[in-house]
């Protein structure tokens, strides 16, 4: 068989039916079978047991800036334990008043617009997968990026970055529709208001993470139909108009989120200097080829394979689909690199690309017959690999979460443990015996096993073990009991946002701001029990004129420990 008769025609209007469905009921049906276990999975991994405790400080931080905000009623100048909040623009935070006053102050609700967008960027993953390749391509696409380690450690979490994807997504996808799949110009205008939004939510590598790939597409396509449209000009002239609106209703701290210049200097000055290309941050510039590994976990198996078969379809700019994904994958990836901070969040921006070019492998090794009868070394071996880590796991995976989350108790139950083995083992079978195809069937039931491993046992485990909520229910419940009265005493920027959260949801341990305040109390009250962290402790002891006790410890994850002191004047 000819390359020619082989190549898929992409990034046109019309996709490729696929020979697969005889009739127009047979693929109706097979649509409405991926979009239910789509549901099932995305549902499971991103609305399950949100009410567990808030985790790693992020979550506590931005819960208590917005429940700063709607107290103070102030809704443009934020504040965190009375200090100026000027890190980001509002928009997150009003997202986040928005849930809870519709749905009540508890977690679900404020992870409830983190959930809800990672659930909109699955289903535009889907709908762009199908829309450029075909529904088998749009269905694997999406499993990816509900399954994926990074999306389903953060994408359920009180953070942006599950919002930011979702926008930067729909950004693109409006811009699919132009560009590649012929549709109005119109949808420049969608294209431009998601990426404002972007830029209203975090900065504005909203706005220019999106631009980035569309300029990038169109300079290596030589395309400059974009720049001739008008409605891609109104566009960018309404964005420009709502950003430069949306910074005049701040103060002058967040100005600086807006202009272009500033943009630059935060998001890549100095992002190769240091020692050995280091970013400020400490991280090599080849810091995130380590972290793809594991964040993209457990397709990362498929990603080399997925990699090479994009690039063999060159010249790759007659084939715009396969230009598409390797500009949105590397394009981004090279930018995160180069960028001054890094952190693993980061990452959850890339998720829909590599989602749909691991759809493309999916795709591609079921339409042609080359792809599909022959499994690559290197693709036999990643899969090994796969299959040894996930039944390694089942039997030392509790270490990490021991020294990270001092959890001491057994996480995942017998059952779970043999059939989580015995999808491994079968995965092992498929990869020794290069069924390819049965092969990557296998890794997407993993990866859903994986959903309920993540969501239903470690979760809980961490919840159960050493939570922040756990311990400040403890803290309550000791100062309900007769003795002396408890206070808060975690003034400035506290390492456990989130314990402080919790004990700041009510008035049952007061708080006291600085220490003026503390000796305050211990004059008029005498002894008194307080609420602190260890920095603060050990300042506290050092204190003439204090007799300071240590009564308990409670340990949280990451030396986070909160400690309860017996306060009072020395004699």
């Amino acid at each position: 068989m000819s390359r020619s008769s082989e190549q898929v025609s992409m990034g046109s209007v019309g996709h490729e039916q696929e020979s697969a469905m005889p009739s127009w009921w047979e693929a109706d049906t097979h649509r409405y079978v991926q979009v239910l276990l789509l549901a099932l999975v995305g549902g499971w991994a991103y609305f399950a047991n949100l009410h567990l405790s808030l985790l790693e400080g992020s979550e506590g931080l931005y819960a208590g800036i917005a429940g700063e905000m709607v107290r103070r009623g102030e809704f443009f100048d934020l504040t965190y334990q009375g200090i100026p909040y000027f890190n980001k623009p509002p928009l997150f935070f009003w997202l986040l008043n928005l849930s809870t006053s519709v749905w009540g102050d508890h977690e679900i609700a404020l992870r409830l617009p983190g959930s809800l967008a990672a659930v909109g960027t699955i289903l535009l993953t889907y709908v762009l997968g199908t829309q450029l390749m075909s529904s088998r391509a749009g269905f694997w696409a999406a499993l990816v990026v509900a399954t994926s380690h990074v999306f389903l450690w953060y994408g359920r979490r009180v953070l942006f970055d599950s919002t930011l994807t979702f926008l930067v997504t729909l950004a693109l996808f409006a811009w699919i529709q132009v560009q590649i799949l012929g549709r109005s110009s119109r949808w420049y205008l969608l294209a431009f208001l998601s990426m404002a939004l972007g830029a209203m939510l975090k900065e504005m590598h909203g706005f220019f993470l999106p631009l980035l790939i569309m300029a990038l597409y169109a300079v290596i396509q030589r395309d400059a139909r974009m720049v001739r449209d008008k409605f891609f000009w109104i566009g960018l002239a309404g964005a420009i108009a709502l950003l430069a609106w949306y910074a005049q209703l701040l103060s002058v701290g967040y100005q600086h989120h807006f202009l272009l210049g500033s943009a630059i200097k935060s998001v890549w000055n100095s992002g190769l200097s240091g020692a050995a290309g280091t970013s400020k941050d400490g991280h090599p510039i080849y810091w995130y080829l380590g972290m793809m590994w594991a964040d993209f976990f457990p397709w990362c198996a498929l990603l080399p394979s997925a990699l090479l078969l994009l690039w063999r379809q060159r010249p790759l700019r007659s084939h715009q689909t396969e230009l598409l994904l390797l500009v949105w994958v590397l394009g981004l990836f090279t930018a995160f690199s180069l960028a001054t901070l890094k952190r693993e969040p980061y990452l959850t921006t890339l998720v829909p690309g590599i989602g749909l070019m691991i759809g493309y492998f999916y795709h591609r090794s079921g339409a042609s017959q080359e792809v599909a009868r022959t499994m690559p070394p290197l693709l036999r071996g990643f899969l090994v690999i796969l299959a040894l880590v996930f039944i390694g796991g089942m039997f030392f995976g509790a270490a990490p979460l021991r020294r990270r989350w001092l959890v001491s108790a057994p996480v995942v139950s017998p059952a779970f443990i043999v059939i989580m083995v015995s999808l491994a083992g079968t995965l092992l079978y498929a990869a020794i015996t290069a069924r390819l195809q049965f092969a990557l069937r296998m890794v997407g039931l993993l990866a859903a096993a994986y959903v309920v491993l993540v969501v239903n046992y470690v979760f809980p485990a961490i919840d159960q073990a050493a939570s922040p909520r756990k311990a400040t229910e403890q803290i309550k419940s000791l100062a309900k009991e007769a003795g002396p009265p408890m206070f808060l005493f975690i003034p400035g920027w506290p390492k456990n946002e989130d314990a402080v959260y919790y004990l700041k949801r009510d008035t049952v341990v007061r708080d006291l701001p600085d220490e003026d305040a503390l000796h305050h109390a211990v004059r008029t009250q005498g002894p008194i029990r307080v609420i602190t962290e260890e920095s603060q402790m050990a300042a506290l002891q050092k204190q003439a004129g204090l007799v300071v006790e240590t009564l308990q410890e409670f340990l949280q994850p990451g030396r986070k420990h909160l400690y309860l002191l017996s306060v009072h004047a020395k004699s």
